[in-house]
Parts: structure tokens; sequence; C-alpha cells
């Protein structure tokens, strides 16, 4: 994802922004907090939270993330830096035993080592502090490995499926909410609350233009596809979600996806 891909997944981060809508009260941030967000991505979240907050740590593996988010999304108590979910303390050993909160919000799921991610999450909090996360289950249409869902429709698409033979759709949502509770209590994290749900029966899908601008900032097919039949393929990709995406109580279509929430303290 270069910048302007980076910027137009800020403007287009609707589902993102309901979960932080919906949740952010729940964070409890108090103003004596530091706060680590991983994931964190043009740093919408961080930068709320730094109204809040003492401070706040905004991480992500993206360079052009973290270049959006030191231009936009800036405070004198945010700081942002690249790094990866799965080894941040090995890079960043200043950060052990020092965080009071841990958020993250639709990132692990992009992570492929979860239990590495979930260690180092133990490791930089404080005794009783507590994290707060949000990640895919194992439903989602635009963005899951499932053959009912959208990255596995266009990697097969007849017309497609030459360009894409080496491309690898990296989402890692098979875990269910068992398994995802289970994987923290591994780690010795005392889960306090889990639960699953779908948050996009109620959020109406946008015009079919802003899903169009969506689809561009997360379909990593289109790095294997030459740049002329960018167009067409985004085409394909939103008639796709316009033809598979049920439809909710007011007759607008949504995301099938599941959702799950962990919040754990380390005791």
């Amino acid at each position: 994802m270069n910048s302007s891909e980076a910027r137009l997944y800020s403007e287009r981060r609707g589902i993102q922004q309901a979960s932080i809508d919906y949740y952010m009260p729940d964070f409890g941030i108090n103003a004596d907090d530091k706060v680590l967000d991983i994931g964190c991505g043009t740093g919408d979240l961080v930068y709320e939270i730094g109204k809040r907050a003492y401070s706040v740590i905004g991480i992500d593996i993206s360079n052009d993330m973290i270049d959006v988010a030191r231009q936009t999304h800036q405070r004198a108590n945010i700081m942002y830096e690249v790094a990866d979910a799965e080894n941040f303390i090995e890079h960043f050993p200043t950060w052990k035993v020092t965080f009071d909160k841990v958020v993250s919000v639709h990132a692990l799921h992009w992570v492929q080592d979860k239990v590495g991610a979930i260690r180092n999450i133990y490791d930089c909090l404080k005794l009783g502090g507590e994290c707060f996360i949000l990640l895919n289950g194992p439903i989602h249409q635009m963005l899951g490995n499932g053959p009912d869902e959208l990255p596995y429709y266009l990697k097969n698409h007849a017309k497609w499926k030459k360009h894409l033979e080496g491309y690898v759709h990296k989402m890692y949502n098979h875990l269910n909410l068992d398994d995802t509770l289970k994987l923290f209590e591994s780690v010795g994290l005392e889960v306090l609350e889990g639960k699953s749900y779908k948050p996009c029966e109620n959020i109406d899908i946008f015009s079919k233009e802003e899903l169009n601008e969506y689809l561009r900032t997360l379909l990593g097919h289109l790095r294997y596809l030459p740049q002329q039949y960018h167009t067409e393929f985004l085409q394909d990709a939103t008639d796709w979600c316009h033809q598979n995406f049920p439809v909710n109580h007011r007759g607008h279509r949504h995301i099938n996806m599941e959702v799950i929430v962990v919040h754990a303290i380390k005791k």
C-alpha cells in the first residue's frame, strides 16, 4: 500500500470506525494511562485515545500507514513506530512492562503468529494492565479465505487467475471465539470478557463508487495485475460484493462478517 492508498483507506474505513465508536467507551482509558495501539494504521484511534490518555504509541507494519499517521494524526503525547505485532518487544525491549492498556482494532487477523503477538501484548503490559482486542473471526465475505468469499472468487476467476497464480491472501482469521480465548489464556492473560458479533448487519454498504475505492485499498491482488486491468478488476470485485452481500432489515446490503472481541488482564 502506497501513501495515496493509505490516505484513501483512512477516508473509507467505515467498518473500523464503527467498531471504534461502539467500543471506545469500554476501553476505559484514564488520564494517567500509557497506551499501545497495535496495527494502528493511519492513526485515527491513536489520536482519539490521545485526547484521554497520558501517552499513546501506535505501531503498524506498514511504512506508508505510519507516514500518513505522522502527518495527519499527531499530538504532543503521541508517537508512531513501524513495528511488527509478532516481535515488537524484540525491537523495543524498553517497552516491557510499560503499558497500562493495549488496544488493537481489526489488525491481528493479518498476523500469522498470533501466539507471538499475544505474548508480546502480555510482555508489554504492566501487572494489572488490560488489553482490548477486536479481530475478525472465521466469516468475512470481503476479506476471508473461504470459497464463498471475495478473495477466493477473484483468484479463481477465469479472467484473472493467470495473473494471480503467485498471490497468497494473507488473512489469518480461521480461529473461532473459543480458540481465540484459549490462545489469550495460554500466554497467561486472564480473559474478563470474550464475545463475537456481526457489526455490519446495521451498517449499510456505501455506494458502488465508494466500495470500489475501498476495495482498492484492501485487495493485494492488484499488485499482481498490470495497471491497465485495475479498473476492470475492481469493477468485477465490486459487482461480486453487490451480488453476494446479504440484505439487512432496512433492505440495504451489508457485509457478512464476524468480529471477535476480547478484554483481558495481566495478573
